[in-house]
């Protein structure tokens, strides 16, 4: 995400006020699997700057976080070594962290113990891509393994577009547009686009509204990420459309741009249908605007130049609406706490309807599967 996505929704977002100290909550009737007390330590701690809005430095208090988060999962690991939620989410800490040879082992023991499940190869194609970009002058040549998991979970899930549009994003990355443009091709062929879910349990606060707003704050973190990528495809897009304009070859100019633009409408249209994605559409779609409106122009096209204008002043009253529906929703919340995670996102698509209508989307938000949770996690009570 942009720095200003982020200053007007993440903080939104992610600095809820949560009443009481952070603590799990269990059914006594029920004899949680063995590493399951270390596992939900684990996202306690790795949450746990995000709550604290008076942390007087938040990057060394997230860093500390994460080890503290990967030490409770790792004993999790310990306890139970064929648990794949607890792999995984170790997997996502590490690479939070920026302990990517860690998160890679991490993922690859999560794998052999199940190896249908997209979202375990979406973060070993993270893991990979981080360790051959730490060598910038051979990445191009090594990374063969990150789109190899990529494209993994791509097969795995094969109506969703997100896998190959974050293989996309890391081979435009390393400049192998032999690798990035047949998967965004690829990816524009795919009419869905969904987010995964970590493998989180959603009762880490006796109370449960907090509870959900933790489960929320987690998931947060990944999605930006996820959406990021997709967000790094459109601005590669319309870099590759820029040179060419500059060079004179209009049409392969507006091929990039047309590709950016249904980009935009992706993450736009993504579910879950959340604020930070319909932001991050309208950051990439105010940049695609402008770009479409000046070949329209060079064109002499006059009806097509004032039409993309028009769209782009759009926007600029979406991100309004969309800041009042961050508003409406936090404070909907706080008045009528949802009963669990999914009327959770059903409030959040509510609220962000209108803006999704608005700038163009849709009439309504999309239908897609329900992301499935990482397998082997220990009920979330």
């Amino acid at each position: 995400m942009t720095q200003r996505l982020t200053s007007a929704l993440g903080l939104s977002l992610l600095m809820l006020t949560l009443v009481g100290a952070v603590q799990a909550k269990g059914k006594a009737a029920d004899k949680p699997p063995a590493g399951d007390s270390e596992y939900r330590a684990g996202w306690v701690a790795f949450v746990a700057p995000a709550l604290d809005t008076k942390t007087a430095n938040p990057t060394d208090a997230r860093q500390r976080a994460r080890e503290s988060a990967i030490g409770h999962f790792e004993a999790a690991v310990a306890a139970n070594p064929k648990q794949v939620a607890y792999q995984a989410s170790l997997t996502y800490v590490c690479l939070s962290a920026a302990k990517y040879q860690k998160a890679k082992a991490a993922i690859d023991a999560a794998i052999q113990g199940e190896r249908r499940d997209p979202l375990l190869y979406v973060m070993r194609g993270q893991a990979e891509a981080a360790l051959a970009q730490m060598d910038p002058v051979s990445a191009g040549k090594n990374i063969g393994p990150a789109i190899t998991a990529f494209d993994r979970a791509a097969q795995l899930d094969p109506k969703n577009s997100l896998p190959l549009l974050q293989a996309a994003s890391v081979a435009f990355d390393v400049d192998r547009l032999d690798l990035a443009t047949p998967r965004l091709k690829q990816a524009l062929e795919r009419q869905e686009t969904w987010l995964y879910r970590l493998p989180v349990p959603t009762d880490l606060h006796a109370e449960k509204g907090n509870a959900l707003r933790i489960w929320e704050q987690i998931q947060l973190s990944a999605w930006s990420g996820l959406l990021a990528r997709c967000q790094n495809v459109a601005n590669s897009a319309l870099r590759l459309g820029a040179q060419e304009e500059r060079l004179g070859n209009l049409e392969a100019a507006e091929s990039y741009f047309r590709q950016a633009y249904e980009v935009g409408r992706k993450v736009g249209r993504v579910e879950p249908h959340l604020f930070i994605s319909v932001g991050t559409a309208i950051d990439i779609l105010d940049r695609v605007y402008p770009a479409l409106a000046r070949l329209a122009t060079a064109r002499s096209d006059t009806a097509q130049a004032e039409r993309w204008e028009g769209e782009a002043g759009v926007l600029q009253i979406g991100r309004g609406e969309l800041q009042a529906a961050v508003s409406e929703y936090l404070a909907a919340v706080k008045a009528k706490p949802p009963a669990g995670v999914e009327a959770m996102l059903r409030m959040e698509a509510e609220h962000v309807g209108r803006v999704f209508r608005g700038i163009g989307l849709g009439s309504s938000p999309p239908a897609a599967p329900k992301p499935a949770e990482a397998p082997g996690a220990s009920p979330s009570r």
